[in-house]
């Protein structure tokens, strides 16, 4: 364990430094700046601001064009449609720029809200800002919503606060659509490929996802944030990160904390659970590694995959469902995937839902919903109902086992002989 322990803190040491890095180059070097405009409203210090709005910089500004933005409040709806840079700048000691329209109206034909939308367009990077979605205006679960929002385009969200889009009464069915922090999506008819770095920020307040990628054609790099969700008392489905649709995410370094189910009972909190990291049908070759999930129903959900990679993630505080969750019904398969070095511990209660709901086990997969031909290696698992349930057609070997009521169990023989959780 020490060895596994040491290797673990030095993979995300390494990552944490690379990431910075990451964090700091952007998406790569991009189009030069061809002219930098400097924004601050009047009354406040700010030198050689030639602006007082983000949207008149945003209109008056050529392609590649980096606009800095001088600490105060910004009550804007910004909308972009070309390779811009977007940067908060700090004065007199004074470094928050906080954009907070005091309304938000559907963006264009497209039936979402955003404080900031990237449309058709590449190269967009928004950096150092604080961006408020709670001044919205949805009462339902439609237009979408999300504080910053990707529509067939590319770019990276780096070192800034991201809060505010939650729905004053959701009671929505999909998590899809609605109440996320940022989100990624492109047309039908778009091939991409968009690629978006989110690096570095702070996702807080959202309804459904901290992060969003959904449809074919989108890369996500999703690495070294803080997400903060408020799980299951915010009464509907919410993921810290989620990717769908055959979206591609490499999702590293994260802290990812939802929410456990607290006042409410198990069979209550399951309709309304929260979970880490979730992956329905996803492109192939998605990685997840390095994570630190706490505080939720299941830490990482996975629901149809292929050449998945989830490894180095360290996961607790679990309730209701179990550490990392494994089925292929979206999509028919889970399938020549790697799950291998996690750490995952205090997964429970042990009581009677565990063994009746197959469930609280620190890695689970589901029978007869197309898992196989997956390696489960090398975990360590302390305090949970049982280590590893798994199916015949995948293989498990080196799995660390420490205060699990039954270190392994076979999944395809649920629910007919499943043990009781009950202690000896």
């Amino acid at each position: 364990m020490a060895k596994h322990l040491k290797r673990t803190l030095g993979q995300l040491g390494l990552g944490f430094l690379l990431l910075g890095l990451l964090c700091t180059l952007g998406m790569g070097a991009g189009p030069a700046a061809a002219w930098q405009r400097v924004v601050g409203q009047a009354g406040t210090p700010c030198p050689n601001a030639q602006y007082t709005t983000i949207t008149a910089a945003i209109n008056a500004a050529n392609p590649g064009d980096e606009i800095v933005i001088c600490p105060a409040l910004y009550d804007e709806q910004l909308v972009i449609t070309k390779p811009l840079k977007l940067r908060g700048l700090g004065v007199n000691g004074i470094a928050r720029v906080l954009i907070q329209p005091s309304s938000l109206t559907p963006v264009g034909s497209l039936g979402f809200e955003a404080v900031i939308a990237v449309l058709n367009t590449h190269d967009v990077t928004i950096d150092n800002l604080a961006v408020d979605a709670s001044k919205n205006a949805v009462t339902g679960c439609t237009p979408g919503l999300a504080a910053i929002h990707f529509h067939d385009a590319s770019g990276t969200v780096q070192n800034s606060a991201i809060f505010g889009a939650q729905l004053a009464a959701p009671g929505c069915t999909t998590a899809l659509p609605f109440g996320n922090g940022v989100g990624v999506q492109v047309d039908a008819d778009e091939a991409g490929p968009f690629h978006v770095l989110i690096c570095g920020n702070s996702i807080h307040d959202f309804t459904a996802n901290g992060v969003l990628a959904v449809d074919a054609g989108v890369k996500a790099t999703i690495t070294d944030n803080n997400i903060v969700g408020v799980g299951p008392s915010g009464g509907v489905f919410q993921f810290g990160v989620f990717i769908v649709n055959g979206a591609v995410g490499v999702i590293q370094n994260n802290v990812i904390n939802e929410g456990n189910c607290g006042a409410l009972s198990i069979t209550a909190c399951i309709p309304l659970r929260s979970e880490g990291i979730t992956l329905r049908a996803v492109g192939d070759w998605t990685v997840v590694e390095n994570n630190f999930i706490s505080k939720a129903q299941s830490g990482i959900f996975v629901n149809g995959a292929r050449h998945l990679r989830v490894t180095g993630n360290i996961i607790g505080n679990i309730d209701a469902f179990s550490g990392m969750d494994l089925q292929g019904t979206a999509s028919g398969y889970l399938t020549d995937s790697q799950f291998d070095w996690n750490t995952i511990y205090n997964v429970g209660p042990i009581d009677a839902n565990a063994s009746n709901n197959e469930e609280g086990c620190g890695i689970n997969e589901y029978s007869g919903t197309g898992v196989s031909g997956n390696t489960i290696s090398h975990n360590t698992i302390n305090d949970a109902y049982c280590g590893v349930a798994s199916v015949a057609a995948d293989e498990v070997s080196s799995t660390v086992t420490r205060n699990t009521l039954y270190a392994t169990l076979d999944s395809d023989l649920y629910p007919t002989t499943f043990p009781p959780a009950t202690e000896p």
